[in-house]
């Protein structure tokens, strides 16, 4: 059924009128606050009765020990027809005619008037105890004053240890409120964060626990000492006395008052996009990678992840379509199928993946062969004038072997060079052997410098010119490297090799939480023909799954969720630098430090404050780099 209810009430000569329309089954009527049409008056029982429909007739029908009155008749179930009154408890119901699209009309009218007298008889006021509530409120008063304010105050004089140690009202009458658990050992210590009483705490009380908190902002790029509109203090983003809540604030606001428009702070530096939240208004993702330089250096470069121009030049050869064949590739001993988690593992709480090592991850398949005569020699993977002498002296080594057999002159063979089977070999992955052994294992250290014969001499340079050529042109060190000729002594030269380590070191990502997506969820890596593809993965491959902080149907992610406040790379916001008579920078060690606070050591090293060698950009150096 289709019922218009009409609320009437009455208020001096005016009356308010108020409709609501029902479309169900069944309308019910009481108190409760579940009721189709309810009468706010205690007399009336939450559920008293229930309007129906029976042959297309609407009827009223009481609930169990419940009556009602009709046109002045007792009921408890009757047929409705426009005309007729009905009373419940004092309250009208009218039946009148249709209107519009309903099929049945109600006027109700709540005589609250007539309840309110009704109420009264049950409350019982203050003026009517004589009670003297002028009195009781000045005694109240000063009582409040005195426990929280004057007494604790007498500390001041006497000692707060003193107050505290009493059992009378002290300082933790001001606390307000309950200390984050961080901080809960200072809970009876005041005046380690407010030291000027009734004064919030400043920096200069949170810089002296915190001295290794680093700068939100590039210091290089903005200067030291930059007032900036949202953390110009500790307090605008650290909350005290809010409990054991994170001590932490965490909305959308936080950064937003800034990069919601960084020219109107006056950050507008070129290098930053403006962002309000990550499903609406989110600047497209930005990747850094090395490249390298000219000098054959590296500098770290940034641009747009879907930017077409954007390829990884780490001098790396290295199809990851065909090491993530469904069908396998060849191993030792059998056909081996890879998944991403056999090269790449997850650092510690999965922010990072560790590196991938030639001996860790690649020498059980891609053995270094380098003579198709031996196929069970291999030669370490290292630097290629060391692999020179290495071969060197096994080739020496060789033929001296073959002196010490004992043949008489004419009997022993004339040693030959080396001649490759079926003329020039195709370039493929080095042999499966299983039991390799090492050149070095088996060259005694005297055997490349004992004095050798011209024909000895001969012979070794040209097994070692015919292996080298094999190892860097056909089949071993040309499968993954790139390499050029170049004049010396060694004629081939292999392009230093460096991988991104992170792609995102703006944000921090965890693999540990994402692990249930698969690493083909984000990278495509099983489609990749070639090292040079970047495979990270583009903003629209995170909404998916995330929006802002008020988005529906998505997690809802605040720019903390994936920004650090304060940047790794910033020298310490506590940092006191001096400037000495050469206006160089020093701390108040008189140790030299650059503009990040970073210590320059006497070689000309920079070090930051955990110890590590680190560059003019604030990266971390590997061992091999630190000189």
């Amino acid at each position: 059924m289709k019922l218009t209810v009409r609320y009437v009430q009455s208020k001096g000569a005016t009356r308010e009128v108020n409709e609501a329309v029902f479309d169900g089954e069944r309308a019910t009527i009481g108190r409760g606050t579940d009721q189709t049409i309810q009468i706010p008056d205690r007399r009336t029982p939450l559920a008293h009765s229930r309007l129906v429909v029976r042959d297309n007739k609407l009827e009223l029908k009481a609930g169990i020990s419940q009556s009602f009155t009709i046109n002045n008749r007792a009921s408890r179930r009757v047929e409705l027809n426009p005309g007729d009154v009905v009373d419940i408890l004092g309250h009208e119901f009218r039946v009148l005619p249709a209107e519009r699209d309903s099929e049945y009309l109600i006027e109700v009218e709540i005589k609250v008037s007539d309840v309110e007298p009704l109420r009264d008889r049950f409350k019982t006021r203050l003026s009517q105890l004589n009670f003297p509530v002028r009195s009781l409120s000045w005694v109240l008063f000063w009582l409040i004053v005195s426990v929280s304010i004057l007494i604790p105050s007498f500390g001041f004089l006497v000692g707060m240890d003193f107050m505290r140690a009493a059992p009378v009202p002290d300082d933790r009458q001001w606390l307000a409120g309950k200390l984050h658990d961080s901080h809960a050992f200072l809970s009876n210590n005041c005046e380690s964060c407010h030291a000027i009483p009734f004064v919030p705490a400043r920096d200069e009380e949170c810089l002296n626990c915190h001295l290794s908190v680093r700068h939100h902002y590039d210091t290089k790029l903005l200067g030291g000492h930059r007032d900036y509109q949202i953390a110009s203090n500790c307090q605008d983003c650290h909350r005290e006395h809010n409990g054991a809540q994170a001590i932490v604030r965490s909305d959308q606001a936080l950064c937003t008052s800034c990069h919601s428009n960084l020219a109107d702070v006056g950050l507008n530096t070129g290098k930053l996009r403006n962002a309000t939240d990550f499903l609406e208004d989110h600047p497209s993702f930005m990747v850094s990678f090395l490249e390298m330089q000219p000098d054959e250096t590296w500098q770290t470069q940034r641009m747009e992840v879907w930017d077409d121009d954007l390829v990884e030049v780490s001098n790396l050869k290295f199809p990851h379509d065909v090491h993530m064949s469904e069908d396998g590739i060849d191993g030792v001993d059998s056909v081996v199928v890879l998944e991403c988690t056999n090269c790449h593992e997850s650092e510690k709480g999965g922010l990072q993946i560790r590196p991938v090592t030639m001996q860790k991850h690649c020498a059980s398949c891609h053995l270094l062969t380098f003579d198709p005569e031996t196929p069970d020699r291999v030669v370490p993977h290292g630097a290629p004038l060391e692999l020179m002498q290495q071969l060197k002296g096994y080739y020496a080594y060789q033929y001296l072997q073959q002196q010490n057999l004992g043949q008489d002159a004419q009997q022993r063979p004339k040693p030959q060079r080396i001649e490759l089977q079926g003329g020039r070999r195709e370039a493929r992955r080095p042999g499966k052997r299983r039991n390799r052994q090492m050149i070095t294992d088996l060259t005694p250290a005297q055997s490349a410098g004992e004095t050798l014969t011209l024909e000895a001499k001969t012979f070794v340079e040209q097994s070692v010119k015919e292996a080298a050529t094999n190892l860097f042109e056909r089949q071993t060190c040309t499968v993954c490297h790139e390499i050029r000729p170049q004049e010396g002594e060694v004629p081939w030269k292999i392009l230093p090799v460096r991988l991104t380590k992170d792609w995102f070191p703006m944000a921090d990502f965890s693999h540990d939480s994402h692990i249930n997506l698969g690493c083909v969820g984000c990278h495509d890596a099983n489609t990749s023909t070639q090292a040079a593809d970047v495979l990270m993965p583009d903003i629209g491959s995170c909404r998916t799954c995330h929006g802002g902080e008020h988005a529906e149907e998505r997690l809802q992610s605040s720019c903390i969720s994936c920004h650090k406040f304060h940047v790794d790379n910033q020298r310490p916001m506590g940092a006191l630098l001096l400037i000495d008579e050469e206006g160089n920078l020093i701390d108040t060690d008189g140790n030299y430090v650059d503009e990040r606070g970073n210590i320059i050591n006497e070689e000309g090293d920079l070090i930051d404050a955990n110890g590590n060698y680190v560059d003019e950009l604030g990266n971390l150096l590997e061992p091999a780099e630190i000189r």
